[in-house]
């Protein structure tokens, strides 16, 4: 039988979470993402022989999932702005529905510490959702990597079948279908947002970490060499 939660599968693949809401246009105008910060951004060889170019990047924080709790839908709003970075890349694993998404964004002192504000607001209000349907269920919930850059801020989204047991990354559960990882990084006045996906069971927890690690990295150097 077909699932609610097969359909939003095959929205997913689809890109129906890959299209910008026109009201973030509106957003931090002044944001801006120098052509220096393309150096900065993760090349398939950082994460592997098995990645290679993308032609699109993942919007997961686009999810309507996002909005259930108002505070949550307004965070998210203000995040999204970094979707229209100019410095950005899509990454996707060969053989395995999965990949990462980059985007750098630098600005003043008081932009980039209001995305890092929203960051914060972000884990607290949406940390804790759970939407459950006949078909479907998706729960939102925070992400710890570590310590990196001047601050990291993260969440974790999850959708599958209603009984899925969707907490448990260390045993991907059959009944998983899409996962996305957020990753929310200041360093100075530069941000990095990173958003590991994967469908159907392929995903590789242990990746946002590392992926995210490299991403610091590059950015450093970079900076360093401009």
């Amino acid at each position: 039988m077909i699932t609610k939660c097969s359909f939003l599968l095959a929205a997913v693949l689809a890109g129906s979470l890959l299209v910008p809401s026109p009201a973030l246009a509106e957003k931090s105008s002044a944001l801006r993402s120098p052509d220096p910060l393309k150096a900065a951004l993760l090349s398939p060889e950082d994460l592997g022989n098995e990645f290679t170019r993308r032609g699109y990047r993942t919007r997961g924080l686009l999810s309507p999932t996002f909005t259930r709790i108002k505070k949550c839908g307004t965070a998210v709003k203000s995040i999204a702005a970094v979707y229209r970075a100019k410095a950005a890349t899509g990454l996707k694993h060969k053989d395995r529905w999965e990949g990462i998404s980059e985007y750098i964004v630098s600005g003043t002192a008081s932009e980039i510490s209001a995305l890092e504000r929203a960051a914060k607001a972000m884990v607290r209000h949406c940390r804790k959702i759970t939407v459950k349907t006949d078909g479907s269920k998706d729960i939102i919930r925070k992400l710890s990597i570590g310590r990196l850059g001047d601050s990291v801020h993260g969440i974790k989204f999850r959708s599958g079948f209603p009984n899925s047991n969707l907490e448990r990354d260390a045993e991907l559960p059959a009944g998983m279908m899409v996962a996305i990882d957020v990753v929310i990084i200041r360093v100075g006045n530069t941000m990095i947002a990173l958003e590991h996906d994967g469908n159907v069971g392929e995903f590789d927890p242990s990746l946002t970490k590392s992926a995210a690690q490299t991403a610091v990295t590059r950015l450093h150097q970079s900076l360093q060499d401009n």
